[in-house]
């Protein structure tokens, strides 16, 4: 087993209806294997380059979360702190009932749990009810602006007691602003992606970048076909909104130097720290109670937990998973899929920007893990 299997099977994608395809792998901080495939335009006649742009959608999340654990490293913020203590309407929660009703919140909101998930923070506001009304008065409202709102939305549950995919890392960025008193995109800009040379990231891209941004595809998993839609983020609500949970645009050559970083320790080859190793550390333990967990894995990433930076690997029985316990990462709406295994010191990224394509999830992930593990024994 070597890296031609998994060229091999990556120049499959377009036979498996996914226009295009592109894979890195970092070992001890150098690329060891970087392939693509496909075409970047509709019309399928551009074929796609290294440095063709993507929504990242949730694979956003690990940089809001090392943006969050960079504050804690520094002693700014706690992960016991109230949410309340940074953004002051979530002071007075409630909790919706099966019964239909409301009742006060009896657990403190704290910043570990909008880290896990367990915040109770749901996706409610999608439906755009609760922001249509600050929306109406203020088109160019700001991340803190929109975050306070979600308040006054009925939590799914009391912090902490479950799992529910959520807008709290959206909530968590707002946490980063105040913290920090920093814009968020400009927090993340200073710290992340200046100083790890990531020029072709960021939350609004340049006339420039937008011409080179990929077509965005649907697709269908009954018959492994793909159809083009517009290529949008409907999380960039406003031009002052910054989503800590899918707002990030980027490409594999510019993600990979992040996960790289953090794969080796959380320091750059020029001594740049962008977060502490012992941080890192904190972010390989899943941090879900039984019935969290329950909740997360719903069939999927069995062998997996969830902790302060996406999915953990708990157990390689489970799983069977070839990566260390303790690898974590994440993936996005579009079929972005990230992975960080100090252990190992092996971070992959790879990249693609088709939406409801459970086909990757399922199968695609856990298949090409498991053959760049493969490959790095012989």
């Amino acid at each position: 087993m070597n890296f031609t299997d998994v060229k091999r099977l990556i120049d499959t994608m377009p036979l498996r209806g996914i226009p295009f395809f592109e894979l890195i792998v970092t070992k001890d901080g150098n690329e060891v294997f970087r392939h693509r495939v496909g075409y970047s335009d509709g019309k399928q006649e551009k074929p796609f380059k290294e440095n063709d742009l993507y929504w990242l959608f949730s694979t956003s999340k690990l940089i809001t979360c090392v943006c969050a654990m960079r504050l804690i490293d520094n002693g700014i913020i706690k992960l016991d702190d109230p949410v309340a203590k940074y953004i002051p309407s979530f002071a007075n929660l409630t909790v919706r009932q099966a019964d239909g009703t409301t009742t006060p919140c009896k657990t403190v909101m704290t910043i570990e749990h909008l880290f896990t998930m367990t915040s109770g923070i749901g996706p409610d506001h999608e439906d755009r009810r609760n922001l249509n009304k600050i929306l109406d008065k203020n088109p160019n409202a700001t991340t803190l602006e929109l975050v306070s709102s979600f308040a006054s939305v009925p939590l799914y549950f009391e912090p902490g007691t479950r799992y529910q995919y959520g807008f709290s890392h959206d909530t968590l960025a707002a946490v980063v602003e105040v913290a920090s008193n920093t814009r968020f995109s400009e927090y993340v800009q200073k710290n992340v992606l200046d100083p790890l040379n990531m020029t072709d990231t960021g939350f609004r891209p340049t006339v420039e970048q937008k011409a080179r941004f990929a077509s965005t595809y649907r697709y269908d998993n009954s018959n492994g076909t793909s159809v083009l839609i517009p290529t949008e983020n409907r999380y960039a609500i406003t031009p002052n909104y910054d989503s800590g949970g899918a707002g990030l645009f980027s490409c594999a050559q510019d993600y990979i130097k992040f996960l790289t970083v953090l794969a080796c320790g959380g320091t750059t080859k020029d001594g740049y720290c962008l977060l502490s190793e012992n941080a890192i550390k904190q972010m390989e333990i899943n941090r879900l109670c039984k019935e969290a967990l329950s909740d997360f894995v719903n069939g999927r990433l069995h062998g997996y937990g969830w902790g302060l930076c996406g999915r953990v690997h708990i157990n390689p029985v489970y799983s069977l998973s070839k990566s260390a316990v303790g690898e974590f990462g994440w993936d996005g709406a579009a079929g972005c899929f990230s992975m960080v295994d100090r252990k190992n010191k092996v971070a992959i990224f790879y990249g693609m920007q088709v939406h409801n394509c459970t086909y990757s999830y399922i199968i695609l992930q856990p298949l090409i893990r498991t053959l760049v593990y493969k490959a790095l024994e012989d």
